[in-house]
């Protein structure tokens, strides 16, 4: 039961330390792949998301793709482990 969510948070972790959210950097060194538009970047926390936004429109996204999906899984496993303690503990 405790796997689970430690197993979250070092992921979540290391996708803010791959995704560049403590980076101090210019964006424009982490972000080299074509011109920036004015607003360069967007970041959001949960899901985990840091996107470089470029002048002709598009975006590319930061933290890896494994990151979101790994966590969210971890979570939906601790969820299930609690529930099954607590209806293990219930029962006579």
């Amino acid at each position: 039961m405790v796997a689970a969510p430690s197993a979250a948070v070092a992921v979540y972790l290391h996708g803010v330390w791959a995704g560049h959210f403590l980076d101090l950097r210019a964006t424009s060194e982490y972000c080299p792949a074509k011109p920036l538009d004015s607003t360069s970047t967007s970041a959001d926390w949960l899901p985990l998301r840091h996107l470089c936004r470029y002048a002709d429109g598009t975006t590319t996204d930061l933290v890896p793709a494994y990151v979101n999906p790994i966590v969210f899984l971890c979570l939906a496993v601790a969820v299930a482990c609690t529930a099954l303690t607590l209806r293990s503990a219930r029962r006579p």
